[in-house]
């Protein structure tokens, strides 16, 4: 099981490039932040803007300082190396200090979507252990409701935007505004910390059961930046802004981490990725790299339809996309609109970034595209037998050194997911006969009907491609009969209605993939529920009656 078959079609997937790729020498002993804003000291690039936050510049010489006076802020409320914090919050400056001035400080910071509910900070905080809490001052009021309830390890509270706390007490503990942490005096040693130590952990969606901590090592901090920023040509001239919150791995490397490890500039924004956002993150910081997901894209070109506006995109060079399938047409239009192509890829938190991707080398519209350097990928079929030819569909293991450690006290889950060297990712691909792979649906979304699998991701697509419809879900239902059947959620134009006409011409669009696939019923909704990392949330869907 640990070894992958050698097949025909080997030298399609695996372009030379990758075949010649070779991870950078990791040091044995390193400090990762102290390595990553250190490397620019001395250089041109030390008072270039390394971040630009809201509009407001941040250069590398004073992003170094804040981060080395923020770790001995934290040290200074006795968080010590190994332990956890929290991080309870939105993308700001003080969250990517504190983020870093952890990391520098040896303590590990744990991020988690602000948009989780009550009784999910309690959990993190349990789950954790967490001896330190980094929240916004929004997120307080759910803080009080467990205020009784809070571990006994969590001594220090840190509150972005006021250390007011509310009526309520917590026990005593420190509670401090983010601003006194980052203004810590001075600065300390950067402590040395082995290669293979956990250094930080995100927290899987959670739409399959319990959310998940997802442990990585300090390696992680030349290994990701190394290979992205190869793959996809990072230069210290690039303004990268992507426009996922940076507790999501879709935001945090592609967004800070790989552009400044290259001497790049990372864009920060705290407002949500609306169309007006996204327009201002690009134009005005002049972005030549944007990172996104399909929704922000389809709200952006339904924006700039609905208002007939054209956007100077001009400086951007590469746009890519990840988390959902791309419909055909949204390809088709923002060529149209912005003269570039979408660059869709795969990833997962697990193994901490992208490891399928097109590039501007190397594309096909509508793909995935092929391993990113340092990534090898293996087909698993249903069987356990490696799927060795074009078309068939199976689960995509993943071998990489940045995969997670181990699932944080979940002993069961990783051992399901980690199979020596490879990580079980639940996604299902297949490649093609360019060696290109393309996306099948996840595992556990797949379903049967009439003894067929159904897949809800070619349904989805048939759907899409309706020009009335802005974007669609499906998922399985049982109906009176206790038989399966596919539901459909649809999202339509602004300017557009429901009828029976358009249900019938919505049909015909999937009857073409097979009888047994059209959905028995269809549901036109406003918008589509979301997971906290604003992927379609289908156990949300199935809940519904």
């Amino acid at each position: 099981m640990t070894a992958r078959t050698e097949m025909r079609f080997d030298d399609r997937i695996y372009s030379q490039a990758w075949r010649e790729w070779q991870d950078p020498a990791v040091p044995e002993f390193f400090n990762a932040a102290e390595m990553l804003l250190g490397r620019h000291a001395g250089t041109a690039t030390d008072d270039k803007p390394a971040i630009l936050v809201d509009g407001s510049a941040v250069s590398y010489r004073e992003l170094r300082d804040l981060v080395r006076r923020t770790s001995r802020g934290l040290r200074d409320l006795g968080l010590r190396t190994g332990d956890r914090i929290l991080l309870f919050g939105t993308d700001s400056l003080e969250y990517i200090a504190i983020w870093l001035g952890a990391v520098r400080a040896g303590i590990v910071p744990a991020a988690v979507s602000d948009l989780y509910k009550t009784k999910d900070l309690l959990y993190f905080l349990r789950d954790t252990d967490a001896r330190g809490l980094f929240i916004d001052s929004e997120q307080l009021p759910k803080l009080a409701e467990i205020a009784d309830d809070l571990p006994e390890g969590l001594e220090a509270i840190v509150v972005r935007g006021g250390a007011e706390a509310p009526a309520v007490g917590f026990g005593g503990r420190t509670v401090v505004d983010a601003g006194r942490v980052l203004a810590a005096e001075d600065s300390l040693p950067a402590p040395l910390r082995h290669s293979d130590d956990v250094c930080y952990m995100f927290y899987s969606g959670g739409t399959t059961g319990t959310a998940k901590g997802i442990t990585h090592l300090c390696h992680d901090f030349f290994l990701v930046p190394e290979r992205q920023g190869h793959y996809w040509e990072y230069k210290a001239d690039d303004v990268v802004f992507a426009t996922s919150k940076k507790y999501f791995t879709h935001g945090l490397w592609p967004g800070i981490l790989i552009p400044l490890y290259w001497g790049a500039t990372a864009v920060l924004q705290r407002r949500p990725p609306t169309p007006e956002a996204v327009i201002d993150g690009v134009t005005t910081a002049g972005a030549t790299k944007l990172i996104t997901v399909p929704t922000v894209i389809k709200n952006l070109l339904e924006h700039c339809r609905v208002n007939d506006l054209k956007p100077d995109f001009g400086r951007l060079q590469l746009v890519v996309s990840a988390s959902e399938k791309i419909p055909p047409e949204i390809f088709d239009r923002f060529s149209g609109l912005f003269g570039l192509e979408i660059l869709d890829s795969i990833g997962s938190s697990e193994v901490t970034y992208e490891w399928i991707a097109n590039r501007p080398k190397e594309f096909k519209r509508g793909s995935l595209g092929k391993p990113v350097f340092g990534y090898e990928i293996r087909l698993v079929g249903p069987d356990g037998q490696d799927i060795v030819e074009p078309g068939v569909a199976g689960e995509a293991w993943v071998k990489s050194r940045t995969a997670c450690f181990f699932y944080w006290r979940k002993f069961d889950k990783s051992r399901e997911t980690f199979i020596g060297p490879w990580t079980r990712t639940g996604d299902n691909l297949y490649f093609d006969e360019d060696g290109f792979f393309w996306f099948a649906g996840r595992e556990n979304d797949v379903f049967k009907v009439k003894g067929l699998w159904v897949s809800p991701i070619e349904i989805e697509a048939a759907i899409t491609e309706h020009p009335a419809v802005l974007e669609a879900a499906v998922v399985a239902y049982e109906d009176k009969d206790g038989m399966t059947k596919p539901r459909a959620f649809v999202v339509l134009r602004t300017d557009t209605q429901a009828d029976d006409a358009l249900v019938e011409a919505l049909k015909e669009r999937v009857r073409v993939l097979g009888g047994y696939k059209v959905p028995e019923d269809f549901r036109f909704v406003d918008q589509l529920p979301r997971t906290t990392l604003m992927k379609i949330d289908r156990r949300a869907l199935r809940a519904l009656p």
